[in-house]
């Protein structure tokens, strides 16, 4: 400016020609500079609206999807997963997932995912599944075309143990859905030098957690995946690691970790309950108290509760992970308390004395309004345990022993009843065999469960399955016990 100013006071015409000449070159260098800048910011625009304007042409982007497109032997308890490049909207949340044959699904977002729980997927099933188009990112970019793909679910099988040298071993044979089909061999699926202890399988796929003893007396928690062979989860040492529980969404393990000690081997030492990502192995201890004790964890539906065994209170203790809260419910049965699906119920078992004779009685448990309903029947001599929820959590099945009567046994009967203790009935009424724990198929169709004969020649443990509607059951291997669903 002062430059311009001292010019402009100029009158000759040298210094009018002198003013000229500067009034130019200053014109000429801001003009350089400006377009300079003009080009920089115009190159960065026409980037930007290139980029908005391919972004919106392309659009939100499937990258991947599980099960895998043509994927085959997928497990009935599959969520569907799909993976978008970039994250989602909350609102993505409504988006619109068809299978055929049809299948009703639940669906969350989580970053960039979509995740697809159906209530029950058929096995032995080709699935198409189309995601609708309309899917939103964050950003505002949509999915501008449907995407579609095909899966195969897997055969129904049952995972057991059977002894091998003395030792338990895993075992899968396929379930047959009619006595007739009844003739595939079991496959062996572990060679632990120590046998296995006791397993849990993952209720989104068919991975497997167990634990193996070791020659030191302790036990180790290993992993393995469908088709795959065992993998080392947690070198526990010398510590006594057992009684594994998945969480519903298959990403965390709760698990029991018992210490040697001069008193005591690790195997009878205080159990202590620890939490693990799968994943990523990390693991801290349940409680913030390091000397509560706890095993046989049971999740809530949401994850966020857990009921488990307390040998301090003798009973059974319910816990929220997040915020530390805890009920206790008496109890000296020693049985584990599994979640209503859906509900914030759990179903227990209690001892009560009925005038001089004792019996044990299921409850159902809301520790949130603190209710407990008595579902076996006020004044029932009987001893029911085990109790397994249907996938809908319409029903119980358990194990039921009548103590008085004329039906009165010495073995343990499978029953049935409804969630509130209406409509029970027997399932089996064989007094001569003593039935196992049952366990649900993830289409609520069938019962798996082992049979023990308490009178001979021959007393083998044989795995069967029952069709729930008709009574009909079915051997399905023998010899075998504990069995749980697979995929």
């Amino acid at each position: 400016m002062a430059v311009r100013k001292s010019l402009d006071g100029l009158s000759t015409e040298r210094n009018r020609a002198l003013r000229a000449i500067f009034t130019v070159n200053a014109q000429s260098r801001i003009s350089a500079f400006d377009l300079t800048v003009f080009g920089v910011v115009s190159a960065i625009l026409v980037t930007l609206g290139v980029v908005i304007w391919r972004g919106d042409q392309i659009g939100l982007q499937v990258v991947a999807v599980a099960p895998a497109d043509d994927s085959a032997g997928v497990s009935t308890r599959s969520q569907i997963r799909i993976a978008f490049d970039q994250p989602l909207a909350q609102d993505a949340a409504s988006a619109q997932l068809a299978l055929d044959p049809p299948v009703e699904t639940e669906v969350r977002v989580d970053g960039s995912q979509l995740i697809f729980t159906p209530k029950a997927l058929q096995p032995d099933t080709l699935y198409t599944a189309r995601l609708e188009a309309g899917v939103r990112s964050a950003t505002g970019h949509a999915l501008h075309t449907p995407y579609v793909w095909r899966f195969t679910t897997g055969r129904l099988q049952a995972l057991f143990t059977r002894s091998v040298d003395g030792r338990e071993q895993l075992f899968v044979a396929p379930v047959p859905v009619e006595a007739k089909d009844a003739d595939a061999q079991p496959r062996q699926l572990t060679s632990s030098e120590g046998g296995v202890w006791d397993f849990a399988v993952s209720p989104v796929d068919a991975r497997i957690a167990f634990s193996a003893l070791t020659e030191t007396g302790g036990s180790h928690l290993w992993l393995m995946a469908p088709g795959g062979q065992p993998t080392l989860l947690l070198d526990c040492g010398d510590d006594f690691c057992s009684s594994p529980s998945w969480s519903n969404d298959g990403e965390l393990l709760l698990f029991a970790r018992r210490s040697a000690s001069d008193y005591a081997a690790a195997a009878v030492s205080p159990p202590r309950l620890s939490i693990m990502h799968v994943a990523s192995g990390e693991r801290a201890p349940v409680f913030r108290d390091s000397q509560k004790l706890g095993f046989e964890a049971r999740w809530s539906s949401d994850n966020r509760w857990i009921t488990y065994l307390s040998p301090d209170f003798i009973g059974i203790g319910v816990y929220n992970l997040e915020s530390g809260e805890e009920r206790f419910y008496p109890t000296q049965a020693g049985e584990a308390a599994p979640w209503q699906p859906g509900r914030m119920r759990f179903a227990m078992n209690q001892e009560r004395m009925l005038g001089d004779r004792s019996a044990i009685h299921l409850f159902l448990v809301d520790p949130i309004a603190d209710e407990r309903i008595n579902l076996s029947g006020e004044d029932a001599m009987v001893e029911d345990g085990a109790p397994a929820w249907s996938p809908d959590g319409e029903w119980l099945a358990f194990r039921r022993n009548i103590t008085e009567g004329p039906n009165a046994t010495l073995t343990k009967q499978l029953w049935l009843m409804r969630s509130d203790g209406s409509e029970a009935r027997p399932l089996t009424m064989d007094p001569d065999i003593d039935h196992g724990p049952p366990t649900w198929s993830p289409d609520g169709r069938y019962l798996l469960f082992h049979k023990f004969p308490i009178k001979g020649p021959d007393i083998v443990i044989s795995v069967w399955v029952m069709e729930v509607a008709s009574g009909k059951q079915w051997q399905v291997v023998s010899p075998g016990q504990f069995p749980l669903w697979l995929p």
